[in-house]
């Protein structure tokens, strides 16, 4: 939709004017930015000239830095947190210097021109020349657009223009708590900004006042001022973008990523729970490193920092698929560890009783799904925690509506690993953010299987009970697929997993008799079948007898369970009916 369609009482993009009930607040604004103006704000800070080799330059009046750091791997074009109308701060001089270091890139910083003294026209009349004189002064590697809050909107706009301007196409785009819009069209997505009352009055005083001395003549022209509402069909393939769920424009960050991967380029997002804007400029917090490991790996296209943690699941995939070949095969997790021998070691080290039931719950799994889409060929799947499984390969019908749902973080390192089907969605949402049932779009009558794996015994039986009734009242009928430990092995899982140094998290919920315990829950929930996971699984010659003793020990007490549960009684239309 076009901003003329958004606004069309406004007569025209050129006539948004200012309320005079803040043109008070505004003048005082301005005066206080002007009054603020130092030149110590041009100023490199000492911590950086004494760390790096810095190469000055000036272009129209603004100054330019360059920061080298030995033997650079790449360039970086980094627009600063601005507001687009504030200097660059010391945090964030702090902030590029780490950036630096640590991704061993040569990192090009602009001071472009900021309100009240300048306007959104002389901005890009400054970095369209500074971005060419970039790429010619380029060191070996690939070329980066890197921005944060307002610089990240410039940037954006700035790789929407290098083909109209006939330069060279940025090879990655790093987008950092995004500001991609300054004329604020889209009244739906303002909808989802939260802001007290308080909040809201200073921030409509500050667009007006971004309107008036930013925007000016190029009002509608928003590839300038909006890219968020730009076409993003040639847009880079390579893009990164970090937001914090406390930082207001965090609905925008959301709405370019769905943008673009409309298209069917992969984004890699990343956010972070209650963080608020500019959150990994505190140096030292937990968030702040973790952001600067995932610029390290996916800015150099290595796994060495943080990656390795997110792909560790495929190395023990594909070491379950050599280990136990006529069990389980995952040919996806088998290609990628072997074109990349160094991803991260794998936690399951050869064949025991541990990788044997780890094996035997994916191929319980599987084979639960591939029988509910022999009876429900047209139905929708939601593989909810689906983190790096790529499960669809294993079972598809090529016919079957599937979804992915994990945390955003989960879903980036997924798009690094395998690319989407034609018929795979991604929702980025944890499983306690419910609203991710409200982008299932779901033919009732066709059959609903949520796949529920290796999650519910982390909760208590109190929040499963409530996970569930929350299903059975939006999707009355569907089916759930989970797998659940017996009492005693969750304590062998936990006591196994806490001595591996593995990251540990404490399982909480088991169940000795889950037709019983489901039935407790909820009268409704009918339990379709219960099934060990090692039903199928037959001792092999070349085993251990350790192994085989594990095996047949844990077949015994049926240690690991795949329930299949139907949420009431409406059913489905099954094949023979179709």
């Amino acid at each position: 939709m076009t901003p003329d369609a958004l606004y069309p009482e406004r007569g025209g993009l050129n006539n948004y004017g200012i309320s005079m009930e803040y043109e008070a607040e505004q003048k005082k604004l301005k005066d206080r930015l002007l009054a603020q103006r130092r030149k110590e704000d041009t100023l490199l800070p000492s911590f950086i000239s004494d760390a790096l080799v810095v190469e000055r330059n000036k272009l129209q009046g603004f100054q330019i830095y360059r920061l080298i750091p030995e033997r650079p791997r790449g360039n970086i074009f980094y627009l600063y947190s601005s507001r687009r109308m504030l200097p660059i701060s010391k945090r964030e001089w702090q902030f590029i210097l780490t950036l630096c270091k640590k991704s061993h890139m040569a990192v090009t910083v602009p001071l472009y021109p900021i309100a009240p003294e300048y306007d959104c026209e002389d901005v890009f009349d400054l970095l369209l020349p500074a971005y060419r004189d970039f790429c010619r002064h380029r060191e070996p590697g690939p070329l980066i657009i890197m921005g944060c809050g307002a610089g990240a909107g410039l940037g954006l706009s700035l790789s929407l223009l290098t083909w109209k301007e006939g330069l060279p196409d940025p090879d990655k785009l790093a987008f950092l708590s995004p500001e991609m819009d300054t004329e604020y069209f889209d009244q739906e997505l303002e909808s989802k900004v939260r802001r007290d009352k308080k909040e809201a009055e200073e921030e409509k005083v500050r667009r007006e006042f971004i309107d008036s001395c930013w925007v000016k003549n190029y009002a509608g022209r928003t590839e300038y001022t909006s890219p968020i509402y730009a076409e993003f069909t040639d847009i880079c393939k390579d893009i990164l973008v970090v937001s914090g769920t406390g930082d207001p424009e965090n609905p925008y960050a959301r709405r370019f990523t769905e943008k673009v991967l409309d298209t069917g380029i992969e984004v890699k997002y990343f956010e972070y729970p209650g963080m608020a804007k500019d959150f990994y400029f505190r140096q030292g917090s937990r968030e702040s490193r973790h952001v600067m490991k995932v610029l390290h790996d996916l800015l150099l296209d290595t796994d060495t920092a943080i990656m390795h943690q997110y792909l560790q699941e495929v190395r023990d995939r594909a070491e379950w698929s050599k280990r136990f070949p006529e069990l389980f095969r995952d040919e996806e997790a088998i290609r990628y560890v072997s074109q990349n021998p160094g991803t991260a070691v794998s936690e399951f080290h050869g064949r025991n009783v541990f990788s044997l039931l780890e094996a035997a719950t994916q191929r319980a799994a599987d084979d639960a799904v591939s029988l509910f889409l022999k009876e429900y060929p047209n139905g929708t799947v939601v593989y909810i925690g689906c983190s790096l499984d790529t499960m669809l390969s294993r079972v598809d019908n090529h016919r079957v509506l599937w979804y992915d749902l994990d945390s955003p973080g989960k879903l980036a390192a997924r798009s690094i690993y395998t690319k989407r089907r034609e018929r795979e969605r991604r929702i980025d949402r944890s499983l306690n953010d419910l609203s991710w049932m409200s982008q299932l779009s779901v033919e009732m009558d066709r059959g609903l299987l949520f796949v529920v794996r290796n999650i519910f015994s982390y909760m208590t039986r109190e929040e499963m009970k409530n996970f569930l009734n929350r299903l059975y009242q939006s999707f009355q009928g569907c089916n759930v697929i989970f797998d659940i430990p017996t009492p005693r092995a969750r304590r062998m899982l936990n006591f196994f997993t806490k001595r591996s140094g593995a990251e540990y998290r404490r399982r909480r919920l088991a169940m000795r008799d889950p037709r019983r315990d489901i039935e407790l829950m909820n009268p409704v929930f009918n339990v379709i079948s219960v099934k060990s996971v090692l039903d199928d699984v037959r001792s092999q010659d070349d085993w251990r007898f350790s192994l085989r003793l594990g095996l047949w020990s844990n077949r015994r007490r049926e240690s690991r369970k795949m329930i299949h549960i139907r949420l009431g009684n409406e059913r489905y239309k099954t094949f023979e009916e179709l």
